[in-house]
């Protein structure tokens, strides 16, 4: 990271401010230094921003059991009120500059999470698994339909199916009686 060149191996020279300039000329200053403060300044910046945004993005998701966009941009306010805290950057006043940025960081994060959930495609159905699927939906059994495609039951294989097969893909005895016995109903018909 630097810490082998005397200036820290920044490409910029970090700015010093002029003695006895005005709190508006310091926070520029101040600004200066947080964006090319050398690597370790940058680092320490980004570690802060990306650790509280992860932090605050997880004690979200699990209090309220979603990943949605408000949790997002609790996330994003917190990683940038903590940015903004300890890279110094903005006016005198900490409290209203950490409150400013957070907000700038949510509001951008909250488009950028509309922007991904408007492009992203919904998962599409699995058609080698469709009335297996309704199968196991009518019977209430809908939490199997994993072990059927764990051990590649498909559409196709229903007719085929046995104690053994069901067996095989950990499948209890109380629903692969269920199962069995709807499948021969239905082929009777």
């Amino acid at each position: 990271m630097g810490t082998l060149a005397p200036d820290g191996g920044s490409p910029f020279p970090v700015p010093q401010p002029p003695p006895g300039a005005d709190p508006n000329a310091l926070a520029s200053f101040k600004q200066a230094q947080a964006l090319a403060g050398g690597p370790l300044v940058q680092a320490r910046n980004f570690a802060v921003m990306t650790g509280a945004n992860a932090g605050i993005s997880c004690v979200m998701r699990r209090i309220r059991g979603v990943e949605d966009v408000q949790g997002s941009m609790a996330a994003a306010f917190g990683s940038g009120a903590l940015f903004s805290i300890v890279s110094g950057m903005g006016s005198p006043n900490p409290v209203a500059n950490a409150i400013t940025t957070g907000v700038a960081f949510a509001v951008f994060q909250g488009g950028f999470f509309m922007i991904g959930q408007k492009f992203s495609q919904p998962p599409s159905e699995d058609i080698y698994y469709s009335r297996g699927r309704n199968m196991l939906k009518q019977l209430g059994l809908q939490n199997y339909e994993k072990n059927f495609k764990k051990g590649l039951l498909t559409d196709q294989t229903l007719p085929l199916l046995n104690d053994s097969a069901l067996r095989d893909v950990k499948i209890p005895p109380g629903p692969r009686l269920l199962i069995l016995d709807h499948i021969q109903s239905s082929q009777v018909m």
